[in-house]
């Protein structure tokens, strides 16, 4: 409440209360001591007001609000999007300190547990700003990683920039296990990025720093968000007060990704938990849907929960714990029209027929290629008339071939675990091609399978052992879901 005092003019302040003294006129010197005693009282109440105000919330350092993509702590967030209104509203919740991990661009969350409490550690986090003239060795002494760590995060770092490009004002971030004595191990995580926007991330994986595109301080947030659907996703979702980005990557799990594929349409219901990078006010990217609900007007209900042990289990679940995710995605581009079949053709520089291990996806050089499936990459290599080819192997003796590559994606090596969806590749024309496309092949214990019928492998269950991690899970998707109300058509 803003502190409002009446003015007075200069003459009465100096002389009225000395002429009431004077005449001894009780009548003028009452309504000063009155005037006094308002006076007062409205400091006094306006101190109070900002003593017991509600107050600010206490700005983060930099490093405590790096996206938290495995936080222990729960996100208490909810926003409700009103297809009628076309706006959001609602609560939104920060991580807490102390409980934010390093930022990583890996596409998956680990959802925290229902009714978990921020995890201890003692884990330290340091920051520096780039000096002018400083190296990034010179910068990263500054955060104490030297020596062999030091040699092993340029290098990382070197895949994807060159460490002499590094400029005053940027910023470093470093997480750093609490060991007696700095090694190639106590780094456990760190971020360069520019004065503005995402950066790199370094991580410590095995016995190894990998570098990957993405990184910059920020919060995450976990908010639910209501939407009727009215024409496209994408319409509807930006009428919700969403962007772009998530009608595209909610399009990849509902066509691509979830079996039965989901077939939006006007008068549906979607309900959605998000995962979102955010810094201070301003969305830097979404990261993940950590739920999906589909409710139609018929009564329907679709519930899918991501859920992710870090030991092997990863997808979309039902609330029974079986799978709704496909194993593969129906096809590695997200463009592309695919060209050729699996079977015998005539093959179009041999001139003869020829049995056709694969399909084909004619695309523009340079266009993404994506893991089939989760896997392990087995190679990545010319192979004479395939052109550069990647081959990942997955489990029940399932391996995927990608040949024809324009390039490799930078970072990876034989033996890396891959994500389904993970960039793997860019099409191209090498080897035996008469234009850019990509030739997709899937073998089965060493015979090749028409890939068209693979959207019809689901992932296995849940295991025994995620069970009760998985249901406390469940339940707070849930509640943030049925926080929103009840349902509501779109109109």
């Amino acid at each position: 409440m803003p502190l409002k005092i009446a003015h007075t003019s200069s003459a009465y302040r100096t002389g009225a209360l000395g002429r009431g003294l004077a005449r001894g006129g009780r009548g003028a010197l009452w309504p000063s001591l009155a005037g006094a005693v308002v006076v007062l009282g409205v400091v006094a109440t306006n101190l109070w007001s900002l003593w017991h105000s509600a107050p600010e919330l206490t700005p983060m350092e930099p490093l405590e609000r790096l996206s938290a993509l495995h936080a222990a702590a729960a996100l208490p967030a909810t926003a409700e999007a009103n297809a009628d209104l076309g706006h959001t509203g609602g609560a939104r919740g920060d991580a807490v300190a102390g409980t934010a991990a390093a930022a990583s661009p890996a596409p998956r969350v680990q959802a925290p547990m229902a009714g978990s409490q921020p995890a201890a550690t003692s884990e330290r986090t340091r920051s520096w700003v780039v000096q002018p003239g400083e190296s990034l060795g010179l910068a990263l002494a500054h955060l104490d990683i030297n020596g062999a760590a030091q040699r092993e995060v340029i290098e990382a770092y070197s895949t994807l920039r060159k460490p002499e490009h590094l400029q005053a004002g940027w910023r470093l971030w470093a997480r750093l296990r609490p060991v007696a004595v700095m090694d190639a191990g106590a780094l456990h995580s760190l971020v360069i990025a520019p004065a503005s926007g995402e950066g790199v991330t370094i991580e410590r994986r095995g016995d190894r720093y990998v570098a990957e595109e993405g990184g910059m301080p920020g919060t995450l947030l976990r908010q639910a968000v209501r939407c009727g659907i009215v024409g496209s996703l994408e319409a509807s979702l930006q009428r919700c007060g969403e962007g772009e980005a998530l009608a595209a990557q909610l399009a990849v799990i509902l066509s691509d990704r979830l079996h039965p594929a989901v077939d939006l349409k006007t008068g549906d219901e979607l309900r959605l938990v998000v995962d979102k990078l955010v810094d201070g006010d301003q969305l830097v990217r979404y990261l993940d849907v950590a739920a999906v609900d589909i409710r139609t007007p018929a009564g329907q209900r679709t519930t899918a929960v991501f859920f992710d042990d870090e030991r092997g289990a990863a997808g979309y679940f039902g609330l029974d714990g079986q799978s709704l995710e496909a194993m593969f995605l129906r096809q590695p581009l997200r463009v592309g029209n695919r060209t050729s079949g699996f079977g015998m053709r005539l093959h179009p520089i041999l001139h003869r027929m020829k049995a056709h291990y694969g399909v084909d996806f004619a695309a523009a050089t340079g266009t993404p290629i994506y893991a089939a499936a989760d896997g392990t990459l087995v190679s990545a290599h010319r192979a004479g008339a395939a052109g550069n080819m990647v081959r990942l192997r997955h489990v029940d003796g399932y391996v995927t071939e990608y040949m024809h590559l324009h390039r490799f994606a930078t970072n990876l090596k034989a033996g890396d675990s891959v994500r389904k969806g993970q960039v793997i590749g860019q099409v191209g024309t090498t080897g035996r091609s008469t234009g850019p496309h990509l030739h997709f092949g899937v073998k089965k214990n060493g015979a090749y399978l028409d890939p068209t019928g693979l959207g019809e492998v689901l992932e296995p269950a849940l295991p025994a052992r995620d069970r009760k991690a998985f249901d406390a899970h469940a339940t707070e998707m849930l509640r943030l879901i049925d926080a929103l109300g009840g349902v509501r058509g779109a109109t």
